[in-house]
């Protein structure tokens, strides 16, 4: 497929792959719908010269593609085929510029694009160092990632993460995650009767707003914020019972400050609680922060700007995305994806257009990157 060829066919392909991609509702509920969704993915590069390596992490599938034979390419393009289940709508619909569909934006937008960008280069005859990455647990904590890039030891020079965003800007700092789960326990009593014991629901309930309380109000800002997601009843789920065990989960997103560090915010849960309460953390990730000064992240901008002729700004993530485990490997890394609007909400989408878009802007960089670093490589040897 020649990118450069015709935009009218390019955009075809796209619709037609993002299409294919979105009908498959590949998330936690539905693990094998994740093995058919990677075996499409290798179906779509079957008559390209390109090397594909398989992995099975924690039941789940990866797919490593690469133009050449190594676990080391230049440029690594990354991101994930799962989705959240909060849509349940697989079947993509055009709507003028946006495509609706499960995953549209997060992430099967910037999914294509990389599918197409790495097709786009098999079919040369000299191809950059290019590496595409696709894992099916990101949105469940990104162990895939990890276990590839410290156990499979892959490695690369500067990675992409093409997450579907809200604007184009170009992503160099997220914020932190901290998931607790809290458990709540005394007996199950007669509604009717409430001053026989605790009420385990109403308890944990007080000691979550209490939590939030602590926490700055949720703003579009460089903060930590703090977000109850889930609460269930364990027994006593009667509705003329006062449960005797809940659960409840909340989730942190973090800021590199001491008062708001991990240990702190366990120090004040345990603080909070009462002493029969059972606090236990199920996931942590780090911040995430990039230097803008990087030559590689400085043409990346530089190219987005040419292409799209517009500014583009450094941004930022108050989410989490697989770029901590990058950063930790010493890989430098950003994130930039196609536009969309809606993510883990029914009505998700992605802009056509932005895909488009940012295909160019992918190629450009490549094809820049590959110029301009193996230049400055040739000069270094001859020194």
């Amino acid at each position: 497929m020649d990118i450069t060829k015709s935009k009218k066919d390019t955009r075809e392909h796209l619709i037609n792959l993002m299409t294919e991609l979105i009908k498959y509702p590949s998330h936690l509920n539905e693990p094998l719908k994740t093995f058919e969704l990677a075996n499409f993915i290798k179906s779509y590069f079957k008559r390209d010269k390109i090397f594909i390596n398989e992995f099975v992490v924690h039941g789940l599938p990866a797919l490593v593609i690469t133009t050449e034979n190594t676990r080391h390419p230049h440029i690594l393009l990354s991101g994930h085929i799962d989705v959240v289940p909060s849509s349940n709508r697989y079947t993509a619909r055009l709507d003028g510029d946006y495509l609706y569909g499960g995953g549209a934006m997060d992430m099967k937008g910037g999914v294509a694009c990389m599918m197409a960008v790495m097709k786009y280069y098999s079919e040369q005859k000299n191809p950059p160092s290019l590496g595409l990455m696709l894992t099916a647990d990101e949105e469940t904590g990104g162990r895939s990632a990890s276990a590839l890039l410290n156990e499979e030891n892959y490695n690369a020079d500067f990675c992409i993460i093409n997450e579907g965003r809200h604007s184009y800007d170009l992503v160099v700092r997220e914020k932190g995650l901290m998931v607790v789960r809290l458990n709540f326990k005394t007996k199950c009593i007669h509604s009717a009767y409430p001053w026989k014991g605790k009420n385990a629901l109403e308890d944990l309930m007080k000691f979550c707003l209490t939590v939030k309380k602590r926490f700055p109000k949720p703003r579009d800002a460089w903060i930590p914020t703090v977000s109850a997601t889930s609460i269930n009843i364990i027994t006593g789920a009667a509705m003329n019972t006062i449960p005797g065990e809940v659960e409840a989960t909340l989730c942190f997103r973090l800021i590199e400050t001491k008062k708001w560090s991990r240990g702190n915010i366990a120090a004040m849960l345990k603080r909070l609680a009462p002493p029969e309460a059972e606090i236990k953390e199920i996931l942590f990730g780090n911040v995430f922060s990039m230097d803008t000064n990087n030559s590689r992240v400085k043409l990346m901008k530089n190219v987005a700007q040419e292409v799209t002729k517009k500014r583009i700004r450094f941004g930022e993530n108050h989410g989490a995305s697989d770029a901590r485990f990058f950063a930790k490997k010493g890989i430098p890394t950003v994130v930039l994806g196609p536009v969309g609007k809606d993510h883990h909400a029914e009505e998700e989408c992605v802009s056509v257009s932005s895909v488009e878009t940012h295909l160019e802007v992918l190629r450009r960089f490549i094809e820049e990157e590959s110029g301009v670093f193996a230049s400055t490589t040739k000069m270094l040897a001859k020194k």
